[in-house]
């Protein structure tokens, strides 16, 4: 039988005027970043000093108001390094995230519908 603490948990309302705060990690390096543009397929990183295209990550999730951490892997499939930091061109870097599993998928899901990030016009930075 599985506890209750070992089971994907679910989100509470959470609080969309704050940002998930995202601690990305490339070799053994922590960077720090916010996002407010995700699905269950990826996200975008606003951050000073984003990786470079194609560098595999590790990322630390904290959503406002949601109690665990989320880790996930996932590589830079879209880097603003060197570009101005505009609404069109948003200084970080698009994560497409792999070996995601079903339970996290739908959590996902469920966080992205309450930031109301589905359908964003952002989501071509990671997806």
């Amino acid at each position: 039988m599985v506890e209750k603490d070992q089971e994907t948990p679910r989100p509470d309302v959470l609080d969309k005027s704050s940002p998930c705060q995202v601690t990305y990690y490339i070799e053994e390096q922590a960077f720090k970043g916010t996002c407010i543009h995700f699905n269950e397929r990826g996200m975008l990183v606003y951050c000073p000093q984003p990786a470079p295209l194609n560098t595999k990550v590790r990322l630390s999730l904290q959503f406002p108001g949601f109690k665990n951490i989320i880790d996930l892997q996932g590589e830079v499939v879209w880097t603003n390094i060197h570009g101005p930091a505009d609404t069109l061109s948003p200084r970080g870097m698009g994560v497409k995230f792999y070996n995601v599993d079903r339970d996290m998928e739908r959590l996902l899901a469920d966080l992205a519908a309450q930031f109301e990030t589905q359908g964003s016009i952002f989501s071509c930075y990671y997806t």
